[in-house]
């Protein structure tokens, strides 16, 4: 009897080991971050980045739009009116601090004052206003369209960091949710096995063969696996509900995981092997990280301000011309002369200085702040390319290096079995094999786990999420 049952157990044991997971479906990683890339609602928040970018590049460019404008004033007092203005025009700002303008005027009136009298068939002009001082090299338009430019590539570059965060995070959750599912399977098999353990050992009591104190010995240890097999498996429900808040239909609708639906099982698993990878390969790339380009382009930007500041030193000097003409017999240049011309000239310097040498000095602490943190953060970044790179190669060792002690477990427990079965092991004996073979591929799933993670710690740091 006692031979029979452990021959059974034992068959029973090796087709419950291997195991597999063909006859369910199979949700790879891939599909799984295919479905985040396209359809979260992170996805759709950082196209927006993009939008944003665009739309302050053309508040920008907007700065040197051609200006039309217009200006009508009268006063009528006891019969008489006193003035009538009429004014319009057309200004064209330039790159390069010069103004373009042209327009009509005609003013009349009883009290009209005399600097403003014009012909009666009004006046035209067109001339050109040139900052020969402050605003001649850059001035506030020529600043933020530049920065705008920047920004917009710096949005470019905040958009590849959100979906990157967006990858990572769902790379995690769906590694975990692998890491606790195949525990739960572990300790199915470790649980089945100890409930047909129980049943023999207690038909073996109840015909003698076995004391009944042997029986106590495998309650208890299909308890303590129930147990475990209860944590993990709500474990298991919790990273399953993490998971599928990745998961949506066109960033809209959440889905759910359906119940068929099963990451793959660990003995079935591919590890990731890294690649070779140079120091040189290293430096190109943290030079070319996304992150170093974003300090960059803040630094950029800074010192675009600083030069802004700079200019804000200079005197203001600003000159006007307008060329003067009447219509004659509906000519606008009928009766045009050098000698009709308006011009003006406008010059302003503070004293001290104090508040643009202030605005500069401040504009040159922020470079140096940033440019601080460029430095520090470039060797944060290559640290970790180096400490992930070590790590992912070392996970491939452990993993084949287990995968061998696993086998020596297992082997272990055989022979164990084969020993009680000629009466010369314990039940104690058993037990302690067969835990010692449930915690070993537990430990083969946290190395795999732990090759999983190496990889997509490598991809977010080096933003490789394509």
């Amino acid at each position: 009897m006692q031979k029979s049952y452990l021959l059974l157990l034992v068959f029973f044991f090796l087709k419950l080991s291997a195991w597999s997971q063909t006859d369910t479906t199979i949700f790879s990683f891939q599909e799984f971050i295919s479905i985040v890339k396209q359809h979260h609602p992170i996805t759709y928040q950082a196209n927006l980045k993009i939008q944003k970018g665009e739309a302050k590049l053309l508040k920008a460019k907007g700065g040197f739009d051609p200006k039309l404008q217009g200006v009508i004033s009268q006063k009528y007092f006891n019969g008489s009116q006193y003035y009538s203005y009429l004014n319009s025009g057309l200004k064209i700002p330039t790159w390069f601090g010069v103004s373009f303008q042209g327009g009509y005027g005609v003013n009349n009136g009883a009290y009209l004052n005399p600097e403003l009298t014009t012909p009666n068939n009004g006046l035209w002009y067109a001339g050109v206003t040139v900052n020969l001082g402050q605003g001649l090299f850059i001035d506030k338009r020529r600043a933020e369209l530049k920065q705008a430019k920047i920004y917009t590539n710096s949005t470019q570059l905040e958009q590849k960091l959100i979906l990157n965060q967006l990858i990572y995070d769902a790379s995690i959750s769906y590694w975990n949710w692998y890491k606790v599912y195949n525990k739960v399977q572990v300790y199915k098999v470790a649980l089945k096995n100890a409930e047909f353990r129980f049943k023999g050992v207690r038909e073996s009591a109840l015909i003698g063969e076995k004391a009944l104190v042997d029986t106590l010995k495998a309650v208890i240890q299909v308890q303590r696996r129930q147990l475990i097999l209860e944590q993990l498996e709500l474990e298991l429900a919790n990273k399953k509900a993490l998971l599928e808040t990745f998961l949506w239909q066109d960033g809209f609708i959440p889905l759910e995981i359906d119940s068929t639906l099963k990451p793959m099982y660990f003995q079935n698993s591919t590890l990731y092997p890294p690649i070779l990878i140079t120091e040189n390969e290293i430096d190109t790339l943290v030079f070319n990280h996304p992150q170093m380009l974003y300090y960059q382009y803040n630094i950029d930007m800074l010192k675009i301000e600083n030069r802004l500041k700079k200019e804000n030193l200079k005197p203001t000097l600003q000159v006007k011309y307008n060329a003067l003409s009447t219509p004659l017999n509906q000519n606008v240049f009928g009766d045009y002369s050098l000698n009709n011309y308006n011009w003006g000239a406008k010059v302003a310097y503070p004293v001290f200085t104090r508040k643009e040498r202030g605005d500069l000095r401040i504009s040159e602490i922020k470079i140096k702040e940033k440019e601080s943190q460029f430095i520090n953060k470039r060797a944060e970044i290559k640290y970790k390319l180096i400490a992930n790179y070590n790590s992912w190669n070392s996970s491939i060792e452990q993993v084949e290096i287990y995968q061998k002690a696993v086998l020596n477990y297992y082997n272990l427990f055989m022979a164990e079995l084969t020993m009680f079965n000629i009466g010369e092991s314990s039940l104690f004996l058993v037990n302690y094999r067969e835990q010692e073979y449930v915690k070993a591929q537990i430990q083969l799933i946290e190395l795999i786990f732990n090759n999983y993670i190496s990889k997509a710690n490598w991809l977010y740091q080096t933003v490789d999420f394509k």
